[in-house]
C-alpha cells in the first residue's frame, strides 16, 4: 500500500507539473537546513483565499494550524482545515515507517501532499514550505498577490536528534515576548530544544513558592560589573545599551532585574511545544548558586555569600540542608516543565571552599571519596536519583565528570581544552551533547567565531566508534548574555550563526558545502529582513587596521554581501548613512583615521576602522644572521597578559622553525617570546598579521607593528610597515591565558601573496 500510493503521488506531479503556472530556477530558492534530497520540478502551486488543508490524524494538527495561522496573518486568507483529500489543496497522509522528526514533501500546480509519521515531520515539512513561500509570508500584511511555491519533491530527515539553542537570563533578562519571538526563529531552521539558563550568581529567573526570596530579591541587583562593562560600551556602541525595561525601583533605588511567573513558564513551554520545541531549564547547583546563597545564607560553608579568586562560594555539600534545599527546588521545576530533561550546570565551582571547609572534609573521610571532585560527584549522584524519581534525565556541564558519571547522566561538552571529556562520557555509557566554547558560543563576537568557523566544524571525533557515536545526541549552540543587554543585541550575535548551526545539525557532513551555504544565505538575509532580525554583517572588506604609505596609499574597499553601499568617514567620527559614500578608491596622504560602515537596507555593519599613518623607510641592519628560523623563550604560569610579558635577563632560548606554540599548545597558562630578523627583499610597504589566543604582540626593532592584545579568543590583526630592503630585527610576545590556544603569524611583501612566516624569511 504504501509503494502505491508513493508511485500514485509521482505520477500525479508528472501530469500536474505543466507550465500553467511560472517555473522557478535553482537560483531563486534557499532552503536551510539543506533538505536531504530535492528536485525541483516545471511549474508552480499557487495558494488562493480557496485553498484548504486536509488531515485524517491528530498529530496533524499542529503542523495544519501553523500553516493556517501564516497565511491568515500575511494573506490574509483563511484556510479552511477539514477531511476531504480529494478536493484539499494541502493533504497531509500519514506514513508509518518514516524516521522521527522526518517528512516528505511533494508540491504539484494542484495539490500539495505532506507525508510523515509523527507531528514534528509534518510540523517540518510546514516549515519547508515556509521557505519556499515569498519572503512576505514572514509580514503581518502583504500586498503579494501571487503565493506560488515551486513544484519539487523532497525527502527529508535531521541528522540529529539534539539541535538546541541556549539564551541565559541571569546576566541580562529578556521577556516573554522576546522569548516567544526566538522561539519562532528556532521553528523557521528546525531547531527542536530551547536550554533556558534561569539562575545563576547575578540573578534567579524563576518563581520557586517554597522559597520566594529567590525572586522577590535574588531576581533583583544593584549595578553588576557586567552591566558597568555593558554601559560603558554603549557609549561608542548603542547597540550594546541595557534595555531599560529591565530596571525597577526597588527598596528606594533602581535595580535591574525580571524574572519568570510559574504562570509564565507554562505559557512558554506550551508556545514552544506548539513549535515542535522542548524547554529545557537550568537550575545551576552547587556552583554559581550566589543568587540563592544571598538570600538564603546558610547553604554555604561559612553561612555567607561571596567570591573566591575566579567563582563564587558554592553550597555547603556537608549540609543536609543543602540538599534539601535543591530538592525542593528541583521538584517545583519538574513539575514546570514537561521535558524528560533537566539541567543541573555544575561548571566551574569553586572547589577550594570545601577545601577550607572541616565539614566537607569530614563528609569526603566518611564516605570514602578520593578528593572535592568526587565530592560534587557525590551530591550529583543524589541529585540524579531524585531527578530520576520525578522522571526526569540529569544534564550537567563536562566538569562533572571529572569526579565520575552515571550511565543515566548526559553531558554537555563544552571545554576544546578539555577534549578527553567527550570519551570519558560516552564510555561510561553516558549521553553527550556538543556545545564547544570556540565554535558554537554565539556570544564571542562574528569576528573570532564567524559564520564559516561555525558551519565547517564538525561535532562528531573522527575517532570515534559506531558505539560511542551512538551517545551523541547532537548539537547546542549558547547565548551567555554577560554582553547580551537587549534583544537586539541577542539576535545580531545569534543571526547569521544560528543558520550555519541548524545546518550542522539537520544535513549530514556529506552534503555539507559552505560555498553553496554561501549562495543560499543571500536570500535568508531576505528572510530575515522580513522578519526584522538584526543580524550581523560582517565589517567592510580590504581595510586593514592600520594603513601606512610613504607618500600616498590608495584604499580600495568592497561590500561584505550583495545590495549593500558603503559609509565613511575621515575625521574620527562614526560613519552613518548621511556619511560620504564610496563610490571609487580612497586616495590618502596624511595621518589620520578612517571609519567604514556598511548598509544593507537599514541593517549596519560594525564600524570598522584603520589608522592612517605616513612613514619614512626604515633602514635595514648590517647583520647578516645564517641561522634559519628564529629563537624561542617560554615560561608557564608567570605573566596575566601578553602586555605583563617581559624577558629575564639571561633567557635560555630555543631554535625553532615555526613560529607556533610547539610542545605548550595544550598548556593553560604560557608565555612565549620569539626573536630574529626578517629578511626585506625590496624597498616597500609590508604586512604583517597575527592570530591568537589569547594575545600576541609583533614588533619590528622597537616599532609595534600588529597589536593583538589582550586576552581574548583567537582574533585576527595587522599591520603595516615601510621597510628599506635587507635584515631587521622581529619579535613577537605571545600569552595564553587559559582554556583555548592558538598563533600563526604571517606577512605579505609588496609583490607577493600574504604566507606564513617561517623559512628563509626569518632567521637569527
Amino acid at each position: 500500500m504504501r509503494n502505491f500510493s508513493f508511485i500514485f503521488v509521482l505520477a500525479f506531479l508528472a501530469i500536474s507539473c505543466t507550465k500553467t503556472n511560472p517555473t522557478f530556477v535553482q537560483s531563486q530558492i534557499s532552503l536551510v537546513p539543506r533538505p536531504v534530497k530535492f528536485q525541483l520540478e516545471a511549474s508552480s502551486f499557487a495558494f488562493t483565499s480557496e485553498s484548504s488543508i486536509s488531515i485524517d490524524a491528530e498529530e496533524q494538527n499542529m503542523a495544519a494550524t501553523y500553516l493556517k495561522n501564516i497565511f491568515n496573518t500575511a494573506a490574509g486568507f483563511d484556510l479552511k482545515i477539514e477531511n476531504n483529500k480529494g478536493t484539499a489543496s494541502i493533504v497531509f497522509n500519514k506514513v508509518e515507517g518514516l524516521k522521527t522528526e522526518s517528512y516528505q514533501l511533494k508540491v504539484g500546480t494542484k495539490q500539495i501532499i505532506i507525508e510523515a509519521s509523527d507531528a514534528a515531520g509534518y510540523f517540518y515539512a510546514v516549515q519547508t514550505l515556509r521557505q519556499l513561500l515569498p519572503v512576505e509570508i514572514e509580514s503581518k500584511t502583504s500586498s503579494v498577490q501571487e503565493w506560488l511555491v515551486p513544484c519539487a519533491t523532497i525527502e527529508d530527515g535531521p541528522r540529529f536528534s539534539w539541535r538546541g539553542m541556549q539564551m541565559d537570563f541571569s546576566r541580562h533578562f529578556s521577556s516573554i515576548k522576546e522569548v516567544k519571538t526566538f522561539l519562532d526563529y528556532m521553528a523557521l531552521y528546525k531547531l527542536n530544544t530551547y536550554h533556558m539558563h534561569l539562575t545563576d550568581d547575578q540573578g534567579w529567573r524563576v518563581e520557586i513558592k517554597k522559597y520566594p526570596l529567590l525572586t522577590e530579591k535574588g531576581a533583583w541587583r544593584v549595578e553588576s560589573s557586567h552591566d558597568k562593562q555593558c554601559k560603558e560600551l554603549a557609549i561608542n556602541n548603542p547597540m550594546l545599551a541595557i534595555d531599560e525595561q529591565h530596571y525597577h525601583e526597588k527598596e528606594g533605588q533602581k535595580m535591574y532585574g525580571g524574572f519568570f511567573t510559574q504562570e509564565e513558564i507554562k505559557e512558554i513551554v506550551k508556545y514552544a511545544s506548539d513549535r515542535n520545541i522542548k524547554v529545557i531549564p537550568e537550575i545551576d547547583m552547587p556552583g554559581h548558586f550566589k543568587s540563592a546563597i544571598d538570600n538564603y545564607p546558610y547553604l554555604s560553608c561559612t553561612g555567607k555569600a561571596g567570591w573566591g579568586d575566579h567563582f563564587s562560594r558554592p553550597a555547603c555539600l556537608a549540609k543536609e540542608t543543602s540538599y534539601e534545599f535543591t530538592k525542593d527546588v528541583l521538584a517545583e521545576i519538574a513539575d514546570l516543565f514537561p521535558s524528560e530533561y533537566i539541567h543541573i550546570g555544575g561548571d566551574e565551582v569553586n572547589i577550594k571552599s570545601w577545601k577550607d571547609c572541616p565539614n566537607c572534609q569530614k563528609t569526603i573521610k566518611k564516605n570514602h571519596l578520593k578528593d572535592e571532585h568526587e565530592l560534587q560527584s557525590f551530591f550529583n549522584r543524589d541529585i540524579e536519583k531524585f531527578l530520576n524519581s520525578k522522571g526526569k534525565k540529569m544534564i550537567g556541564w563536562d566538569e562533572i565528570v571529572s569526579g565520575g558519571v552515571s550511565s543515566e547522566s548526559t553531558i554537555m561538552w563544552w571545554r576544546n581544552w578539555a577534549p578527553k571529556a567527550r570519551y570519558e562520557a560516552v564510555d561510561k555509557g553516558a549521553d553527550l551533547i556538543i556545545t564547544p566554547d570556540f565554535e558554537y558560543y554565539f556570544d564571542f563576537t562574528n569576528e573570532s567565531t564567524p559564520l564559516s568557523k561555525v558551519y565547517n566544524y564538525e561535532p562528531v571525533p573522527e575517532d570515534f566508534t559506531a558505539e560511542q557515536t551512538k551517545h551523541l545526541l547532537g548539537i547546542q549552540a549558547n547565548l551567555w548574555s554577560e554582553r547580551i543587554a537587549n534583544f537586539k543585541r541577542l539576535q545580531y550575535q545569534a543571526f547569521p550563526r544560528l543558520l550555519a548551526l541548524a545546518e550542522t545539525g539537520w544535513t549530514e557532513k556529506k552534503s555539507k558545502d559552505f560555498v553553496g551555504f554561501q549562495d543560499r544565505m543571500q536570500l535568508q538575509y531576505t528572510r530575515m529582513d522580513a522578519l526584522h532580525i538584526n543580524y550581523y554583517i560582517p565589517s567592510v572588506i580590504g581595510l586593514t587596521n592600520k594603513v601606512v604609505f610613504v607618500d600616498k596609499a590608495t584604499i580600495t574597499l568592497e561590500s561584505p554581501l550583495e545590495n549593500m553601499d558603503i559609509f565613511y568617514t575621515l575625521d574620527g567620527s562614526v560613519p552613518t548613512k548621511i556619511s560620504k559614500k564610496y563610490v571609487s578608491p580612497i586616495i590618502v596622504s596624511e595621518n589620520g583615521t578612517i571609519n567604514t560602515i556598511a548598509y544593507r537596507g537599514n541593517i549596519a555593519s560594525e564600524v570598522k576602522s584603520a589608522s592612517l599613518e605616513k612613514q619614512s623607510y626604515r633602514e635595514a641592519l648590517a647583520v647578516n644572521p645564517t641561522k634559519k628560523g628564529m629563537k624561542r623563550w617560554a615560561v608557564t604560569k608567570k605573566f596575566k597578559t601578553v602586555e605583563d610579558v617581559q624577558l629575564p635577563k639571561s633567557p635560555k632560548w630555543l631554535e625553532v622553525t615555526k613560529i607556533d606554540l610547539g610542545e605548550y599548545s595544550k598548556e593553560g597558562n604560557i608565555s612565549l617570546v620569539f626573536e630574529g630578523y626578517f629578511k626585506a627583499d625590496e624597498d616597500g610597504i609590508y604586512e604583517f598579521a597575527t592570530k591568537s589566543d589569547d594575545g600576541s604582540l609583533l614588533s619590528i626593532g622597537d616599532k609595534l607593528v600588529v597589536n593583538n592584545g589582550g586576552n581574548h579568543a583567537a582574533i585576527h590583526r595587522d599591520g603595516m610597515i615601510a621597510l628599506k630592503k635587507g635584515w631587521h630585527p622581529i619579535s613577537i610576545k605571545y600569552h595564553q591565558g587559559g582554556g583555548g590556544s592558538e598563533l600563526a603569524v604571517w606577512y605579505k611583501a609588496p609583490s607577493d601573496e600574504k604566507a606564513h612566516l617561517i623559512g628563509e624569511k626569518s632567521a637569527f
